[in-house]
């Protein structure tokens, strides 16, 4: 492995192991010392990598918003209609959160606007299904509500069966629910 093979592993490893400790401790509880020592690297690397513990936040939370950003492109993208293109974003979320806990988790869980003072809520990715529900409902294939209301309508199902799952409530894998839950989201925002 070349050095900066190297370099770029232990910051990976920096990265995914603070998601993990900001998730299970919280970020205040969660020291810069806890974050070398679950990486298995020294605190000179870690601040060789990172000024502080609010620019790994700051980056693992770009990279949150970056990856729910792509999967919603992505669902819009494939999806031919409107009750497809909904159903898509709920598969493509319950994906993320079956391939990757941990990001869904620092995205519900984490109290940004405590730390970086940036909503969740305000992102690209909910300014991404705004601009989608607008368009839909302008167009009559999403009965008229307000755009926002009708983001939430998408993603809020999704999201409370991901706890549900966390919570060891259901068994069966996310997936496994993303054509039922498609199916009651649409029926709510069908014309």
């Amino acid at each position: 492995m070349s050095k900066k093979q190297l370099g770029e592993y232990t910051r990976r490893s920096i990265i995914l192991t603070a998601k993990r400790l900001f998730v299970e401790k919280g970020y205040f509880n969660t020291s810069m010392r806890d974050i070398a020592k679950e990486a298995g690297v020294s605190t000179g690397a870690l601040y060789h990598h990172f000024k502080s513990k609010e620019e790994i936040a700051s980056e693992i939370y770009r990279e949150t918003v970056e990856k729910i950003k792509e999967r919603l492109e992505t669902a819009l993208r494939k999806g031919k209609g409107t009750k497809e293109k909904i159903t898509g974003i709920i598969r493509e979320l319950l994906i993320l959160a079956e391939e990757d806990r941990y990001t869904m988790e620092y995205a519900l869980y984490v109290k940004h606007r405590e730390i970086l003072d940036v909503p969740v809520c305000s992102t690209e990715p909910m300014e991404l299904l705004k601009k989608f529900c607008r368009k839909e409902i302008n167009k009559g294939r999403i009965r008229d509500i307000d755009p926002e209301l009708c983001a939430v309508c998408i993603t809020a199902a999704p999201v409370r069966l991901m706890q549900l799952k966390w919570d060891g409530v259901i068994k069966d894998p996310l997936t496994s629910y993303a054509g039922s839950l498609g199916e009651c989201v649409w029926r709510s925002l069908s014309p």
